[in-house]
């Protein structure tokens, strides 16, 4: 039985993963707050939950004892630094790695700031990227290079939702996983909902799937479900 460590998980995207995670996985939520219980989505898989601070080391290794994969949903507010999701990162694999002897595969809910653009360029450069949040931009691109790189092992998966993240879109079931490349302009101008991206993220912790992939709507649902964002 596969083992989940969910980070994020009172969020949004962390409810949508939650939601559709099957029966026969146990998951645990990491909260903040032991009241954050209530916030939970409903699931079917067997949940629990513990308290975790992840900025401290002894904290997330309590919470990884046992566990396979770590699904990282969190979401840093404000001006963080841009190495801040690769200090995350490479804590979980510390933590895991110190907790069970081997690093946990860890399946990270990426940013369309990471995606690539002509001229060795990143999304978050774009004029369209919304400047409130660049610095999450910014560190989304820095975590993708550190482990597309090799420098964060072989167990991770990135997975990047398109810059159209629309919290009460559609749940339609379908959606494709693309291969990233040099030139991803293409994709900046798809979409999805929380909860098929959720779906998709749900369905990466049963697989020993380890690459960077986007995800987004086929084209035809992007243009029957035009979203703002």
């Amino acid at each position: 039985m596969t083992r989940i460590l969910i980070l994020g998980a009172t969020g949004r995207t962390g409810a949508a993963i939650l939601a559709h995670l099957p029966a026969g996985i146990e998951a645990t939520a990491a909260l903040r707050d032991p009241a954050d219980t209530t916030r939970l989505a409903k699931t079917a898989a067997s949940l629990t939950s513990t308290v975790v601070n992840i900025a401290e080391n002894a904290s997330l290794t309590q919470a990884m004892h046992g566990i396979d994969v770590v699904m990282n949903a969190i979401r840093l507010r404000e001006d963080i630094a841009p190495t801040e999701l690769v200090a995350v990162h490479d804590r979980l694999i510390e933590a895991s790695t110190k907790a069970n002897g081997a690093p946990a595969r860890i399946v990270t809910v990426g940013g369309a700031g990471a995606l690539r653009l002509p001229g060795d360029r990143r999304f978050w450069q774009d004029p369209r990227f919304p400047e409130p949040t660049l610095p999450r931009g910014r560190a989304h691109a820095m975590l993708r290079d550190h482990l597309e790189a090799g420098n964060a092992g072989s167990e991770w998966a990135y997975l990047i939702p398109p810059p159209v993240y629309e919290p009460e879109g559609p749940t339609t079931a379908r959606w494709e996983r693309v291969s990233p490349s040099t030139d991803e302009t293409a994709f900046t101008r798809q979409a999805i909902s929380y909860a098929d991206f959720g779906a998709a993220v749900a369905e990466t912790s049963t697989k020993d799937d380890t690459r960077t992939q986007l995800i987004a709507w086929p084209s035809e649902l992007t243009e029957k479900h035009p979203m703002s964002g």
